[in-house]
């Protein structure tokens, strides 16, 4: 028997359990059986979950009748930390039928809620904002979860369980950058959500119609700068005359005088080691508009955007220039290490 076979054998008995022991009063000596029982169900669920193919009909076990079907898609969610379906569990959250799902629901919901990026959790928020439940106890959970939500919404970070969803996903994005022959892992990973650079960002995006493409880049400096950016958002090229004996500027900008991104990670890595003595990393989308392709070194050395244009990429294009803040959304704060190459040759073994 396979581990899909078991678990759909397990849910079977978590319905039957409930089928068997029916009362709802807590007081009954029975309910504390049921408890138990299902309790013991579940912990047996955990242990294939590991086992289970990523082509779990989740989906189908959501929208099933079965509270058993309902208790594993739940799990499944849980134990792959994708943040994808948090609408479908608050809204079975605010409909469930038992006390037991409720549990494993909020339990779910707390520990992947964190995992979410801004445009997941306000996407969250308008779902309980559309959903009008009578005055009790579940209008209650649903303005607890609110209450949750809008702080998060306005400005977190949050630390990104290894093997999640976004930190497979920056993962994969870090690597396929990579430009040179160092090897890197990432050790650490937080994800940034900013209601205001958010908004900025998206109105932005309205602004330049047809030219909205968006790229990821890199930027490398200390811990402390990466926070504040991811605080405040970069500085523009006039605001730095004001903090110019606050930070180190190496030079007027070779390719303009704006805010350099690079699209390789260990392009913004080289910086953040050499310059910054760091290990941080800041990924970010952009907004590049028209871009002016420099023709030579030292052509906008300290200038303006070209006319016409609202970003200048370096000759090898190996380097973007922006030169507004609202055309860039921090997302992640990346921690590296690198891997010395005997690592490697032994990790491969």
């Amino acid at each position: 028997m396979d581990a899909m076979e078991k678990l759909e054998k397990l849910a079977k008995k978590l319905d039957e359990i409930d089928d068997k022991f029916k009362t709802e009063d807590r007081s009954d000596p029975l309910w504390n059986t049921r408890v138990q029982k299902k309790d013991h169900v579940v912990e047996k669920m955990h242990e294939l979950f590991p086992m289970v193919p990523d082509s779990f009909p989740l989906s189908r076990y959501l929208l099933s009748s079965s509270s058993g079907h309902q208790v594993v898609a739940v799990m499944w969610i849980e134990f792959k930390k994708d943040p994808f379906h948090l609408n479908i569990l608050c809204y079975m959250l605010l409909n469930a039928s038992s006390n037991f799902l409720t549990y494993h629901i909020l339990h779910v919901l707390s520990n992947i809620m964190n995992q979410c990026d801004s445009n997941q959790l306000y996407q969250l928020k308008q779902t309980l904002l559309s959903y009008s439940p009578p005055h009790g106890s579940r209008y209650t959970m649903k303005l607890k979860l609110l209450e949750e939500i809008e702080p998060q919404i306005d400005f977190s970070i949050s630390d990104i369980d290894k093997d999640s969803y976004w930190w497979r996903d920056v993962e994969s994005k870090f690597f396929n950058s990579l430009s040179g022959t160092s090897q890197f892992r990432l050790c650490g990973l937080r994800i940034i959500r900013n209601k205001k650079l958010f908004d900025n960002f998206n109105n932005y995006r309205d602004y330049l119609g047809e030219n909205s493409q968006i790229l990821f880049v890199y930027h490398g400096s200390s811990s402390k700068s990466l926070e504040g950016i991811a605080k405040n958002g970069f500085l523009e090229p006039h605001m730095l005359d004001n903090v110019a004996n606050k930070i180190s500027i190496l030079d007027q900008g070779y390719f303009g005088r704006g805010i350099y991104q690079g699209f390789a990670a260990d392009y913004a890595i080289h910086y953040a080691e050499s310059y910054k003595k760091s290990n941080e990393i800041l990924l970010s989308m952009v907004l590049p508009g028209r871009s002016y392709i420099v023709k030579k070194g030292g052509e906008k050395y300290g200038q303006v955007c070209e006319s016409g244009f609202d970003s200048h990429l370096s000759p090898e294009n190996k380097e973007i220039v922006l030169f507004q803040s609202k055309q860039i959304l921090p997302l992640f704060i990346i921690r590296f290490e690198r891997i010395p190459n005997a690592n490697i040759v032994e990790e491969q073994c």
